[in-house]
């Protein structure tokens, strides 16, 4: 029930807003929109949001989450590596997604300068932003 309750009063808060701009949306649709199914879990999730910085030659070491990782790259052009995945490379504008506890690393692309990163986790209350893992997900 307050869940229920929760969501009517975003609705309503939503439908007020849109309203009140005109019709208009505060973050317009269109091709820079990117949208991503975060799954629920069985759990109660809180979401974490910051800013990451990452120079040429720095990785974030082999790591998963409990829960989902979205990420948008705000400059630069970044290297992802997740395990049983092909190499995502991703550049300033666009973004990713972590799939639940899948083993990834990640990194600027090599000699592209330094990666800014708009990071947001949707993890189970209670766990760690991350746990290391032992995977080699970077080829030497």
């Amino acid at each position: 029930m307050k869940t229920l309750v929760i969501a009517g009063f975003a609705v309503g808060a939503a439908g007020a807003a849109l309203a009140q701009s005109g019709g208009q949306m505060a973050v317009p649709a269109g091709p820079d929109k990117q949208t991503y199914d975060v799954p629920a879990g069985s759990k109660d999730q809180e979401i974490l949001i910051q800013v990451r910085s990452l120079q040429d030659g720095e990785s974030v070491t082999p790591h998963i989450h409990h829960g989902v990782e979205m990420t948008e790259v705000v400059q630069g052009t970044f290297e992802l590596y997740v395990k049983g995945q092909p190499k995502k490379v991703i550049h300033a504008g666009e973004s990713f997604m972590v799939p639940r506890e899948a083993p990834h690393d990640a990194r600027p692309a090599p000699g592209t300068g330094p990666v800014k990163l708009a990071v947001t986790l949707v993890i189970d209350k209670g766990t760690a932003p991350r746990s290391p893992v032992t995977d080699v997900l970077i080829p030497k």
